[in-house]
């Protein structure tokens, strides 16, 4: 496969950071475009981080420490009684400050590892395709297509807004979660995922998938394959254990 057979339109001229946020939302086949000629990565980088950085920073500024550590431990029905107090007595031997250093930078490190995981994973199938996307258009592409998870800092600010009290739980932080949206279950491990899974996730993911398949002019079969791939087996491991 050439370098012209993996481009969709010739190069064209910058379309500014502003403009490929916009497209990412609206009008992503130009933006694909875009971050395939320049795989620029500052600005979404820039921008989720440090937005996702300062919500969980009023998250943590406004959590009353004492309820917090009460309804943590109370969502860990699996520990035995034993785990749970040490589990009590690890938490409760971090300084308030402490704690809420880690629960801030936690969230945006998390983020940043998952980047970086699926950018090497997607950078790897090129490789063995011997495609000509490298890790630096992968990483760019993923940063960009994580856009989405600013309509969750949104909704996050607003929950957080209307729980002066100090009184909420991580879980439900989030108003995009499917857990949030009403997709309850009382399996644990599934209550787990459901708690894990957003909107926006899976918006980016689909972002990535219609990427994958512009980019390399693949096949939607191939594309999802790619794409959802370590998704799907992620989702597969934890069902076997959750319903074994």
């Amino acid at each position: 496969m050439t370098d012209s057979d993996t481009l969709q339109v010739g190069t064209t001229e910058p379309a500014g950071v502003i403009n490929t946020a916009i497209n990412v939302l609206a009008s992503p086949s130009e933006a694909f475009n875009e971050i395939a000629q320049r795989p620029t990565k500052l600005f979404p980088l820039a921008i989720i981080l440090g937005s996702s950085t300062a919500v969980m920073a009023w998250y943590f500024s406004i959590i009353d420490y004492d309820w917090y550590m009460d309804d943590a431990l109370s969502l860990l029905s699996n520990f035995s009684e034993a785990q749970l107090e040490g589990t009590r007595e690890v938490m409760e031997s971090m300084s308030q400050t402490t704690f809420r250093v880690f629960g801030t930078i936690g969230g945006s490190i998390s983020l940043l590892v998952v980047w970086l995981l699926q950018s090497v994973y997607l950078s790897l199938a090129s490789a063995l395709n011997g495609d000509r996307f490298k890790f630096t258009h992968w990483f760019s592409l993923i940063v960009w297509t994580a856009l989405p998870y600013l309509l969750s800092v949104v909704g996050m600010a607003v929950t957080i807004a209307l729980s002066p009290n100090g009184q909420l739980s991580a879980y439900d932080l989030d108003p995009t979660t499917l857990a949030n949206l009403g997709m309850q279950s009382s399996n644990g491990s599934v209550g787990a995922v459901m708690n894990s899974l957003n909107l926006t996730m899976i918006w980016s993911i689909t972002l990535t998938v219609l990427a994958y398949k512009q980019w390399l002019e693949s096949s939607w079969l191939k594309a999802m394959s790619i794409v959802l791939g370590p998704y799907l087996l992620i989702i597969g491991v934890w069902a076997y254990f959750a319903l074994a």
